[in-house]
């Protein structure tokens, strides 16, 4: 089944600073182009668990602290680096069954190009 949209965090429910990026906002109310392109097999993550919750979780897996998950893709999780204000945060990704296996992203639109154009 294909992922129609997902729910982020709310501004009120983020660390003070910390604001998406504009391009990832507009993905999660729509993502039908995302949807359109054959074996994307990222799944964007909903805000259901509290925050201090996921990013205690984040930090036990990684060992990087104030990371928020955004897309999970069976063991790699991509993260948001919650600590950035600048708008247009750095993103982590881990493989969560080795935490020395990541690589980062300058942003959300470096990560996604990097992904749709690997697949």
């Amino acid at each position: 089944m294909k992922q129609i949209s997902f729910k982020p965090y709310s501004q009120k429910e983020l660390p003070v600073g910390f604001k998406y990026p504009d391009s990832y906002l507009k993905l999660s109310l729509d993502l039908e182009h995302i949807n359109s392109i054959p074996y994307f097999s990222w799944w964007f993550s909903d805000a259901e668990k509290p925050l201090e919750e996921i990013t205690n979780i984040y930090y036990i897996l990684t060992g990087k602290r104030n990371l928020l998950d955004f897309a999970r893709d069976g063991d790699w999780a991509a993260c948001f680096d919650l600590t950035d204000h600048s708008g247009d945060p750095k993103v982590f990704v881990y493989d969560l069954g080795n935490k020395e296996n990541f690589y980062e992203k300058e942003n959300f639109d470096e990560w996604l190009s990097f992904v749709l154009n690997n697949i």
